[in-house]
């Protein structure tokens, strides 16, 4: 059986390997201190594997290529757009930000994050991907052309946000509004449980409250019950 946090050394951190302001935002909602330490790596090009495979090989790539040390849980994740069986990255330039956003208009497309929990002590790995089908509405091109002259595309799978209320790419989505921000936290809340690690109250109500979606997700992740309608975002 493993043992509670509380009863654990004092000096265990957690960690995010990450410098997303959105993670860090996202992460913050499960109510346990952390520290975040980003690392540098060359991500390994997608081969015959799943996509899901794939987002978690990206995910524990991060994992390894961050100094840590005993006594440190080290929570790594990764997020990846599919769309017709091709992956879009993050656009480098407006070029590549301008084919990007042209590929995603009006279509359907699926967003993977892969989460990797590490014991840097007992070696012990836990796992998890979360994936989201979105619907994306049929901007105009002179709506195009202004989101991708602000340049806020960079650091972004796909080039959007789900998020910008300027913007607002996003018809409607089946599945986790937060993890198209870049961290499903259900799935997350259910590796804390694994780990015994603190829990929040009530992650659901937290979650809808920093993403303003009405999600009935949820359930079939914490409680096992049938999602019946898709998420909606309040504007």
């Amino acid at each position: 059986m493993l043992e509670s946090f509380s009863s654990m050394d004092n000096k265990l951190k957690l960690i995010l390997a990450s410098a997303s302001s959105r993670r860090k935002d996202l992460l913050a909602l499960m109510g346990m201190p952390f520290e975040t330490r980003p690392g540098n790596f060359l991500e390994p090009k997608k081969g015959k594997q799943s996509t899901r495979d794939y987002v978690l090989t990206l995910a524990k790539a991060k994992a390894e290529h961050v100094v840590s040390y005993a006594g440190e849980i080290l929570l790594a994740a990764d997020t990846i757009v599919e769309i017709n069986d091709a992956l879009l990255g993050k656009p480098s330039d407006d070029a590549e930000a301008e084919q990007t956003l042209s590929t995603l208009r009006g279509n359907p497309h699926r967003v993977y994050t892969g989460l990797v929990l590490w014991d840097i002590s007992s070696g012990e790995t836990l796992q998890s991907v979360c994936e989201t089908v979105v619907y994306m509405r049929d901007w105009t091109a002179e709506e195009q052309a202004t989101y991708i002259y602000k340049a806020t595309y960079h650091d972004k799978a796909g080039g959007y946000a789900i998020q910008d209320t300027d913007f607002n790419p996003v018809a409607r989505i089946e599945g986790c509004y937060a993890n198209v921000m870049g961290l499903p936290l259900c799935h997350l809340y259910r590796l804390f449980e694994q780990k015994a690690l603190p829990l929040p109250v009530n992650l659901p109500e937290a979650c809808q409250s920093y993403t303003k979606a009405t999600c009935c997700y949820y359930p079939a992740i914490l409680q096992n019950v049938q999602c019946q309608r898709e998420t909606e975002r309040s504007l």
